[in-house]
C-alpha cells in the first residue's frame, strides 16, 4: 500500500470512531433524559402523591371521631411529604392527638405545624392555646388566644371561639371573675343561645358565691325562647340545686335534683348531693341509699368513692346503736318448761260446783 492510500485509510477509520463517539453520546443524552423523567414520575407518585392521599384519608377518619386511625394515616403523609412539610397533616395529626388526650404529642404536633405554615395558623394557635390550657399551661395558653385572634373579625363566630377559650382558661386558672366577663363577651347580645359559655358563666358565678345571679341564670336558659343547641337538662337541674342548698332551700334543692334523676337515674353527681343533704337532715337510711347508688354509678377511678364508703359504715354504725335489734330468745330450762307444764293442767281442771 502506498503511503497516500495509508493515509486516506487512517483518515476514514478515524472518521468512523467520531460518528460512533457521537452516535453513543446521543443515546447516552437520550437514555439520561428517559431516566431522569421516569425518576421525577416516580418522585411524585412516591411522595406528593401519597402524602396528599393520606392527609385526605386522615381528615376523614378524623370527621368520623376514629382518632386513631387518623393519627396512623397523617404520620403517613408526614412521612411521603418531601422534606417532612405537611402542615395540614400535622394540624390534624394535632387535634386527634387531643382528642385522644395525649396532649404532650399534640402540643409537637401543633407546634410543627404553626412553625410550617405560610400563614397566620390562627386555627392552630387556638388548639394549641386549649392544650396548653389541658397541660396547666396557662400563660402560653393566654398568648397562644391572642395569636389566634390576630387579624380576626369581630363578627365571625372563630372570633367567639376564642373568647371562650379566653374564658375557659381563666376559669381553670382559677380566676371566675375575669373568666366570666369573657363569657359574656362570648354570649354576646341578649338573648343569649349558645350553651357552653352560658353555663360556664352561670358556674362562674357559683364558684364566686354569687348564688341568686347563677339561679337566676340558670332558670333563664330553662324559660327562653331562643333554641340552644346542646342544652344539657341534667346539668342545668343540678346546679340549681346546688343553689338552691346554698340559700338553705332543702326542698327546692331536692326538687332539682329528683328532676335530674327523671332524666337519668343514674347520674351519679345528683345522688350524691342527695346524700350529703340527708346526711344533714340525719336521715341517715335514706342518705345511705343515695350514696351506695352514687357509688355504683361513679367510676372506680373515682377518688371520693373511698370517702363516701367511709361514711357509709360510720352511718350504718350509728344507725345500729339508735336501732338496737331485740335480744334472741332464751330457752326454757327443764324446771321451767315443768312449771309451765303444770300451769296448763290447772288452767284446764273444772272449778266451782259441776251441777250433779
Amino acid at each position: 500500500m502506498t503511503r497516500a492510500g495509508a493515509k486516506s485509510t487512517s483518515l476514514a477509520i478515524s472518521n468512523l470512531w467520531f460518528v460512533f463517539c457521537r452516535t453513543l453520546l446521543a443515546s447516552l443524552l437520550v437514555a439520561s433524559f428517559f431516566v431522569q423523567t421516569a425518576s421525577a414520575k416516580a418522585h411524585n407518585e412516591n411522595t406528593s402523591g401519597p402524602s396528599e392521599k393520606n392527609y385526605k384519608l386522615g381528615l376523614k377518619a378524623f370527621q368520623r371521631g376514629e382518632f386513631d386511625a387518623a393519627v396512623d394515616a397523617e404520620l403517613q403523609a408526614i412521612y411521603y411529604a418531601r422534606n417532612g412539610y405537611q402542615p395540614d397533616a400535622y394540624f390534624v395529626l394535632g387535634e386527634a392527638y387531643e382528642s385522644k388526650k395525649d396532649y404532650p404529642k399534640a402540643y409537637e404536633a401543633l407546634t410543627k405545624c404553626i412553625g410550617q405554615a405560610m400563614n397566620g395558623a390562627n386555627e392552630a394557635h387556638l388548639a394549641l392555646s386549649r392544650v396548653c390550657t389541658a397541660m396547666k399551661k396557662y400563660q402560653e395558653s393566654t398568648g397562644e388566644t391572642t395569636k389566634a385572634l390576630q387579624g380576626v373579625n369581630f363578627a365571625t363566630m372563630f372570633w367567639g371561639r376564642c373568647k371562650f377559650q379566653q374564658g375557659y382558661n381563666l376559669e381553670e386558672w382559677g380566676n371566675p371573675d375575669a373568666a366570666s366577663a369573657c363569657y359574656v363577651e362570648c354570649l354576646g347580645k341578649w338573648p343569649w343561645k349558645y350553651w357552653h359559655p352560658w353555663i360556664h358563666y352561670c358556674e362562674c358565678l357559683m364558684k364566686l358565691k354569687k348564688w341568686v345571679e347563677a339561679y337566676t341564670s340558670l332558670e333563664s336558659m330553662m324559660t327562653t325562647d331562643q333554641t340552644i343547641k346542646g342544652l344539657d337538662f341534667e346539668r342545668v337541674y343540678l346546679d340549681m340545686g346546688i343553689c338552691a342548698l346554698a340559700k338553705g332551700n332543702h326542698q327546692g334543692a331536692l326538687d332539682n335534683w329528683h328532676k335530674v334523676l327523671q332524666y337519668n337515674p343514674d347520674n351519679v353527681e345528683a345522688h350524691l348531693q342527695l346524700g350529703l343533704m340527708l346526711d344533714s337532715e340525719q336521715h341517715m337510711a335514706s342518705a345511705i341509699t343515695e350514696y351506695k347508688a352514687f357509688i355504683r354509678g361513679a367510676g372506680s377511678e373515682d377518688i371520693r368513692i373511698k370517702q363516701v364508703e367511709t361514711r357509709i359504715s360510720l352511718l350504718e354504725q350509728m344507725q345500729g346503736k339508735q336501732d338496737p335489734a331485740p335480744p334472741p330468745p332464751v330457752a326454757p330450762s327443764l324446771y321451767m318448761r315443768n312449771q309451765q307444764e303444770k300451769q296448763k293442767q290447772q288452767q284446764a281442771q273444772p272449778t266451782g260446783d259441776p251441777g250433779f
